[in-house]
């Protein structure tokens, strides 16, 4: 399934734009703290919704077992926001659906 920070055009079908939205960090030596916006995009209402909830295991599961990210960190925090909905608007075309949540978390670098 294709993930990115930026919409592709066209772009694929189904979709997941990750992407910070917020956040300032801690203390830039051991912690920072992002707003994160996840939205799913899928052919149907069902996938669209099973795509966002897939999206939010994969955060509580990094989370949860302490992954490190080569050159990134790991999650120290996490907490949700705004939990998965549906969001059409006028731009979306027919036949595609839109899931959007938001997440707080923290991050801890690896170095």
């Amino acid at each position: 399934m294709p993930i990115g920070t930026l919409l592709p055009e066209p772009m694929p079908l189904p979709f997941v734009l990750a992407r910070p939205v917020g956040g300032a960090a801690v203390d830039m030596r051991f912690l920072g703290r992002a707003v994160v916006d996840v939205q799913c995009w899928a052919e149907t209402d069902r996938a669209a919704e099973d795509l966002a909830a897939n999206a939010r295991t994969a955060l509580v599961t990094a989370w949860r077992a302490q992954t490190v990210i080569p050159a990134v960190g790991s999650i120290g925090f996490l907490t949700e926001r705004a939990a998965p909905a549906l969001l059409p608007d006028e731009r979306t075309p027919d036949g595609v659906y839109r899931y959007q949540a938001s997440y707080e978390l923290t991050v801890r670098p690896t170095a």
